[in-house]
């Protein structure tokens, strides 16, 4: 008698998200998205953020333990979602992401204005805190990819109502507290998201532009070419038309000669 097979319902839990690959999550994404000029990412560029992701952290793709490109956009989306909390907050943020989360969206800050590094004190508190921001990542990922753009869109329209801040004003005065830098950062994510929309939109219009150039050039040429045929024919035709007559000529010369050589032969035996 066979061992009962397992029940094909009971599928295994997706691990939660360690320290180490969060770091390498962050890097990734970022690197990704400076070299996209801060826009949307789509499905492919996910693919490669996740493939990224497993090689930094010493796994084969394939493995159960690599986190898939679905998992990696939804991290990245609670990453944004707490970093934002965070920023609104007065105090001084302890979530160890929060330096790697400000250099992503910011760039790297001067060293004297850096917050201290919490990363080695809160290492295993941190796989606590993955597993709660994790829970959302069980339910069904097929409509994840539908209500994706319509959650974006929301978070975006909320977002865009506080006042519009100067990125690069943190930077410039570096006596300003970082605290006020911390609190006034969530207006200035809203900037850097619309300027990448304003990129894409610039992009297509460079685009249409150039098109439109060149079929104006493509035009010009096919105009220039039709007259420049429309020439070679009427030469074509005036040639024929000179070779005509001057073979007329030739035949009216030849009928007159013989027509003189006739009339001397008939003179000449005419005659007593």
């Amino acid at each position: 008698m066979g061992s009962p097979s397992p029940s094909p319902s009971t599928t295994s839990k997706p691990l939660p998200w360690t320290h180490e690959e969060t770091v390498h999550l962050i890097q990734a994404y970022q690197e990704k998205w400076y070299s996209l000029k801060r826009g949307q990412l789509k499905a492919s560029n996910w693919e490669e953020v996740a493939v990224t992701v497993s090689a930094r952290c010493g796994y084969d793709h394939s493995e159960p333990s690599s986190k898939s490109a679905l998992q990696c956009r939804h991290k990245i989306e609670k990453l944004r979602q707490r970093y934002r909390s965070e920023s609104q907050q007065r105090r001084h943020s302890s979530w160890p992401y929060f330096p790697l989360m400000d250099s992503l969206h910011r760039g790297p800050l001067p060293i004297s204005a850096r917050p201290p590094d919490n990363n080695n004190n809160n290492s295993n508190s941190n796989v606590i805190n993955d597993e709660d921001e994790d829970e959302d990542d069980n339910g069904n990922e097929s409509d994840e990819e539908n209500i994706y753009s319509i959650r974006s869109r929301s978070i975006n329209y909320l977002l865009r109502k506080p006042t519009i801040v100067n990125r690069f004003a943190g930077i410039a005065d570096a006596g300003k507290p970082i605290r006020k830098r911390h609190r006034d950062f969530a207006d200035e994510v809203v900037v850097e998201e619309e300027n990448g929309d304003d990129d894409d939109e610039e992009e297509e219009k460079g685009r249409d532009a150039v098109v439109s150039e060149l079929a104006a050039e493509i035009r010009k040429f096919a105009e220039r070419f039709i007259g420049m045929e429309n020439r070679k024919m009427e030469m074509m035709k005036d040639t024929e038309r000179f070779r005509m007559e001057m073979e007329n000529k030739r035949m009216e010369l030849i009928l007159d000669s013989q027509k003189r050589i006739l009339d001397s032969i008939h003179r000449t035996f005419a005659s007593p």
